[in-house]
This record gives structure tokens, sequence and C-alpha cells, in this order.
């Protein structure tokens, strides 16, 4: 005879019991979804699409969530989560309809729903224009040595409701002024800076020549670096695109109401412009002049005639820029000392900033200070209590 001995199994603790419980829980938590994928108005979805999102370390190409015949089944433990379509690739990332960026979708997760996307288009990583801006239509008055020069314009808000005109600023590198537009990685942001401060001005931005920058922004050829075509490109300014904005906006088309502004060798041909054209411009925005590459502006700064009406010029640095840093300063420094004497009743500021360096950073953050300055001085500050009516 066979003896079997058996063995009493245990009660389960508590705590085994709790964990258990709280598996099951969590498997049955989990959400499954249908997600079927639809055109927008009729437009051809891609063969390929997938979903890409915080659920799978937001990987585009990931075979688990690729939609089959415009469906795509799903099982996760979230309640919400942020997801894009893609194309298998992050160059191929969906878009609005006009093929503008989009944000991230927030897909709400209620178990056994099914979920409806409609698919628009691909970013087509072009130029977007954030609220207020446009980019001025193909025109030869747009035209700078043979070649279409992009040149973009900010609007106020409320332009279209009034009458009023206003004053202008022209900015240098209009590449790098506005989100939206391809240029730098980072820009001044000048469009969300003037729509939270709500100053009453017409911002004009000139795309830079690309490879033909240096000549252009500078009036002296450089030993290393060539240069020296910066009249021709001020004479553009001058010659074609005030007389445009003058003719097809509504700005204040006296002189005292018109501004240039540009940073590094933006800076500097903005100096020029105030020398060379003294009697079209009221002042100039000077961000981080590249005084070292044209020495010669400052001691060709002539004197001004007696009559010659006030101006306001601006300037501002950081103290660790380049690699001189105190040669920066220096130069900015003399600058503002060579305005003083030469034209003893302009409106002057300088400033030098703790830690900034020679990029978009510094100039972003210290837009709004700079173009309050001017709004705190003549005419500029008269002409905001007129708009503000106090």
């Amino acid at each position: 005879m066979v003896h079997c001995s058996s063995k009493t199994i245990p009660p389960l603790s508590p705590r085994i019991k709790i964990a258990i419980l709280l598996l099951f829980l969590g498997l049955s938590a989990r959400s499954q979804n249908l997600i079927l994928l639809k055109s927008f108005e009729g437009r051809q979805i891609p063969e390929r699409v997938f979903l890409a999102g915080d659920f799978n370390n937001w990987n585009p190409a990931d075979t688990n969530y690729l939609f089959k015949e415009g469906a795509l089944k799903i099982s996760l433990s979230a309640d919400s989560i942020a997801a894009k379509l893609t194309g298998g690739n992050w160059s191929l990332a969906e878009g609005n309809a006009d093929g503008s960026p989009r944000p991230n979708r927030k897909i709400i997760l209620k178990d056994r729903d099914t979920i409806v996307l409609h698919w628009y288009a691909w970013e087509n990583h072009q130029d977007h224009p954030p609220r207020g801006v446009h980019l001025i239509k193909d025109s030869t008055a747009m035209n700078f040595q043979e070649a279409f020069r992009k040149v973009w314009v900010y609007l106020p808000e409320g332009y279209k409701q009034t009458d009023l005109r206003y004053p202008v600023f022209y900015f240098h590198d209009g590449q790098n002024i506005f989100q939206g537009i391809q240029g730098s990685g980072t820009k001044w942001d000048l469009a969300k800076t003037l729509n939270s401060m709500q100053l009453p001005i017409i911002a004009v931005a000139i795309e830079h020549g690309g490879a033909k920058r240096i000549d252009e922004l500078s009036l002296y050829p450089h030993k290393d670096y060539g240069g020296g075509e910066g009249n021709a490109y001020l004479g553009f300014i001058h010659n074609q695109v005030i007389p445009f904005i003058d003719s097809n906006y509504r700005s204040k088309a006296d002189p005292q109401f018109r501004y240039i502004a540009g940073s590094s060798l933006g800076g500097l041909i903005s100096l020029a412009a105030l020398r060379d054209y003294p009697h079209s411009y009221g002042g100039a925005l000077i961000f981080s002049p590249a005084y070292w590459f044209n020495p010669q502006i400052l001691s060709d700064y002539p004197i001004a005639p007696s009559n010659m009406p006030l101006r306001l010029v601006y300037q501002m640095c950081g103290d660790k820029e380049g690699g001189n840093p105190q040669t920066v300063i220096d130069n900015m420094m003399k600058c503002d000392s060579i305005l003083q004497q030469r034209h003893p009743h302009w409106s002057l500021n300088y400033k030098v900033v703790a830690g900034g360096e020679h990029n978009e950073e510094l100039w972003q953050a210290e837009l709004p200070e700079a173009l309050i300055w001017f709004f705190r001085h003549s005419p500029l500050q008269e002409y905001l209590k007129d708009v503000r009516g106090n």
C-alpha cells in the first residue's frame, strides 16, 4: 500500500491577498480601444501611418502601433495619452490642413471606446509665421541683386479696425526675428513680445542673404572675412523697402518714427544707416555690435549738423561675448562716447548684461527692455500717450 502524505496549504497572508488584488485590478484597468483613421475632406491617407506618443517613448516607427487598413487596436493602462501620427520618422509628422505644425494630440481613453482620428496633412516644414505676421508676396519691389528677397511684416493687433498710422522698426536677419520661420533655432520672438506688450508699431524683418550675409552687413572689407557691400544693402532698404512699406501700410512716414535694428553685424550696419542716411531714421536698436569687424565706422562717424533732429540709439552687449568680451564692451562704450561728443542732443543708452553671450537667447531676453526705452523717449513717448489717450 502506498501511503500519500498530504500537507496543509497555509492560508494566504493579508499582504499577499492585497498584492494579488492589486495585480488583478491593474490588469483589468487596461483600456481596450479601437482607433480608426479617417480622411479630412477626402484627402488620401498615406499607406503607412504610425501612432507615436508618451506610451511608446515617442517612437515614430513602432510597428506595434502601425495602422492596418485604417484601424489600430491598442491596450493601455492610462486614462489619456499624448500622441502624434507619423509616417515612420519625424520628418513625416502630422500637421494641420495647411501643412503648418500642430500640437500633440491628447486622446482620452475609455475602455472599449472607438476613437476616430482625422488625418489632415504632413507638416511641410515651410515658414509658418505667427499671428500678425505675413510675408510680402513675390514682387519686383523686393528684388535685390537680381533675386527676390523675403520681407516679413508684423501688424499690431487692431490694425484693421483703425485708421491709425504707426512707427516702423526695420530688422535685419529677418529669418531669425519671428517664430515659425526657417532660420536659427532660437528666435528673437518679436511678434510674441509685441503682442504681449501691446506696443503700437509695425515691424519689418528683412531676410539676410545667406552666404552673402557678411558682404551685405559690412561697409568695409575685412582682411580675413571679406565683405564690404553694405552700401548696396542699405540702398535697397532706403530706395525699395521703405517706399514699399510707406505706400502699402499705414506707417508714419516722418523719419523720426522710423527705426533700424539688428544684432552683431546687423548692429554694425544699423549704426552705418544712421550715419549714411541721417535724415531717414529716427534711431537705431543695436545689440552685440560687431565693431571689431569694421572699426573704421567709429573713426569715420561725422559731426551732426546743428539742425539735425533728435535721434535715439540703444546699445546692448553681454560680458561673455566672443573670445575677448572686454573688447566688445570697450568698443560699444567708445561708440557711445563718440556719439555723445558729435551728437550731444541725441538720446543714448548702453547696457552690459552680466553673463550675456553672443546669441539669440540674449537678444530675445533683452528686447522688451530695449523697446520700452524707445517708448520712454520723445517722440515715441508722446505718440504712445496720444494712442492710449493718457
